[in-house]
């Protein structure tokens, strides 16, 4: 699990997920574009939600490290989507 820091909010969620998120802001950025994607998170009770967050050349984030959760959320297809984002975006 890792922890997105994002404005005000703190956002827990798998690891590839946090890296995907990463990237994504990252390549967004080189390119000087902006999007909105749905992270897969988990909430202060344990609970499955979907945080928004707006990515592009001004997003600054700080990933840190998470206690490892078993409630840790499915990311699999999430990354996936970023990763395919990714690769189509102007180099």
């Amino acid at each position: 699990m890792k922890k997105i820091h994002y404005s005000d909010a703190v956002i827990l969620t798998s690891d590839d997920a946090a890296d995907a998120v990463l990237d994504y802001a990252t390549a967004l950025a080189k390119s000087g574009r902006a999007d909105s994607i749905d992270v897969p998170s988990v909430d202060d009770d344990g609970f499955g939600v979907v945080v928004r967050m707006l990515v592009g050349p001004a997003s600054q984030m700080v990933i840190e490290p998470a206690l490892d959760d078993e409630l840790e959320p499915e990311a699999m297809a999430f990354v996936e989507d970023l990763h395919r984002r990714i690769a189509s975006l102007p180099r």
